[in-house]
């Protein structure tokens, strides 16, 4: 492989499995695509979070890959939707916070609901973490992004119907987890 390989010619490489080839394009755009992220999101995590899944997502998509504009427009569009998506949801976890913890502000409950949250939160992260890759990755897409199982499917490559069968899968391993959520905070409202 030729250090000197257009885009083009490194996509086409990247087509055949070339590892070099993906890992020269990668290290050729990330600087540029890390500062436009860290301008966007504001947070050094998130955008190497976001740059991370849009990298990964081009290295497994890599034997199908169609890509017709340059290919430097292509990451910086698809970098463009990825920020899009991980501020809504950002927003939408921060509005859910804020209108909980306000809640329990009212009802004098703000320390417990906090401590409460926390652990429950923490709790449930060890949950979904103990789910299949594939499982665990289509449940967050579905429940942290709020894809629709149609996304979901074209995003990783696989059908609506096993995009449901996974997320069946999980729920039915965090159900009994849930109604456990469920009960606890049923206890701090009655409080």
């Amino acid at each position: 492989m030729n250090k000197g390989q257009s885009d083009r010619q490194l996509l086409e490489d990247i087509g055949e499995g070339d590892r070099k080839a993906f890992e020269q394009l990668f290290n050729r755009h990330w600087e540029s695509l890390f500062a436009v992220a860290m301008h966007r999101l504001q947070s050094e995590q998130l955008a190497k979070d976001v740059l991370q899944e849009l990298f990964v997502e081009l290295w497994e998509k890599h034997e199908t890959l169609n890509i017709r504009s340059n290919v430097s427009g292509y990451l910086f569009t698809a970098l463009k939707h990825r920020v899009i998506n991980k501020i809504k949801e950002e927003n939408t976890r921060a509005k859910y916070e804020k209108m909980t913890i306000r809640y329990y502000e009212i009802n004098g409950l703000a320390t417990e609901h906090q401590f409460s949250k926390n652990y429950l939160r923490e709790e449930m992260e060890a949950k979904v973490r103990q789910l299949p890759d594939r499982c665990r990755e289509v449940f967050e897409l579905s429940r942290i992004e709020q894809l629709s199982h149609k996304e979901i499917g074209e995003r990783l490559n696989i059908s609506p119907k096993t995009v449901e069968n996974h997320i069946g899968r999980a729920l039915k391993v965090l159900r009994p987890y849930l109604k456990r959520v469920i009960s606890v905070a049923m206890v701090f409202t009655w409080l």
